[in-house]
């Protein structure tokens, strides 16, 4: 694969030219507390140095709406942050653009996170987390979490079947390292259903990453598995259990038929550049795919909460089991959740 230009030179050469389309360029992401540390070290930098204008907007995954866009050809978002296995699938239908490598440079990314649509921007995770000080003592593990005796009230999981049903079978008992070879058969998808059946009364679903944080914070969930970044930026005393842990990386991406692909291009090597990241790094527990700082000893002994310092404690969200059953499995969940 090409490694891109540097990026003083990129930046150099869009300083000549204005955005051909008249508006800003468009980054879109999840929000939260990230988002607002990108937004200072990220986005409002490339705009400083370059003169190009750069608003964000946030989302919640919705790629109906990012596939209406490109169908209708009025694209109006341009760099787009995107879960792994929706990034591989729009990538296939041909709502995102090729990366460009000759602008983004390939060798600064940890192995496995550069992809023909998009780069590695941070993994994240969630994990089972409460409120310590209305709880001294919570569910330690996936069991626990289930066990409404010795630990009565509500909790919270995501709306969906990523990670819901991963969380179910391990508190069923199945080992992390055999979830998908349990999942990849009709008896194990039943086994996880059935083992929500025994919860649904106390479960609370959330949609936002927001959500989590909001239910535990209110006293409406007692327990709630929800985005580790969050949990550990609240800085409210909650008690986080790392054994818990599911992660994932999510992409950067740009779609197909932005009129400022070019700029998008180079935004997205400037907020992977070395530079930046360090600087988010100092405000947001940030777990980047830029190799060079994801493995600094100095800044993950600073920074506790990178995702890398505890990835042999979690279970890697498989990416390709997703891409092949994710929709199948998200039918059955909507139809289970309406029962």
């Amino acid at each position: 694969m090409r490694t891109g230009k540097p990026v003083t030179v990129v930046l150099a050469v869009l300083l000549l030219c204005a955005p051909a389309s008249g508006r800003d360029l468009t980054v879109v992401g999840f929000g939260g507390g990230y988002q607002e540390s990108a937004r200072t070290h990220l986005f409002e930098t490339f705009a400083e140095k370059t003169g190009i204008g750069v608003s964000d907007d946030t989302y919640s995954g919705e790629m109906a709406k990012l596939y209406g866009m490109v169908e209708a050809g009025n694209v109006t978002y341009d760099i787009v942050m995107l879960e792994a296995p929706e990034m591989v699938r729009a990538c296939d239908d041909g709502v995102l653009a090729p990366i460009d490598y000759v602008v983004v440079d390939a060798g600064k990314f940890v192995e496995g996170s550069t992809h023909r649509c998009g780069v590695g921007a941070t993994s994240w995770g969630v994990a089972l987390f409460y409120d310590a000080s209305r709880h001294a003592e919570g569910p330690q593990n996936f069991a626990d979490f289930w066990d409404v005796t010795r630990f009565p009230g509500k909790r919270a999981l995501r709306a969906g079947p990523k990670m819901t049903l991963e969380i179910a079978l391990m508190a069923d008992g199945v080992p992390a390292d055999a979830v998908y070879e349990v999942l990849h058969t009709p008896e194990g998808v039943q086994r996880a259903f059935s083992k929500l059946d025994e919860i649904r009364s106390h479960i609370v679903w959330w949609t936002t990453g927001a959500q989590p944080m909001q239910l535990v914070g209110s006293g409406e969930v007692d327990y709630a598995f929800g985005y580790t970044n969050r949990v550990l930026a609240a800085d409210a005393g909650y008690a986080l259990h790392w054994s818990t842990l599911l992660y994932s990386l999510d992409y950067w991406t740009v779609l197909a038929g932005s009129p400022l692909q070019d700029e998008a291009m180079a935004m997205i090597e400037w907020m992977t550049s070395s530079e930046q990241l360090r600087a988010q790094a100092q405000d947001w527990p940030i777990s980047p795919a830029n190799e060079a700082v994801i493995h600094d000893p100095a800044l993950r002994a600073a920074n506790p909460g990178m995702i890398l310092n505890h990835s042999d404690e979690g279970l890697w969200i498989d990416t390709e089991f997703w891409m092949a059953n994710g929709d199948d499995l998200e039918m059955r969940f909507t139809a289970w959740a309406a029962r």
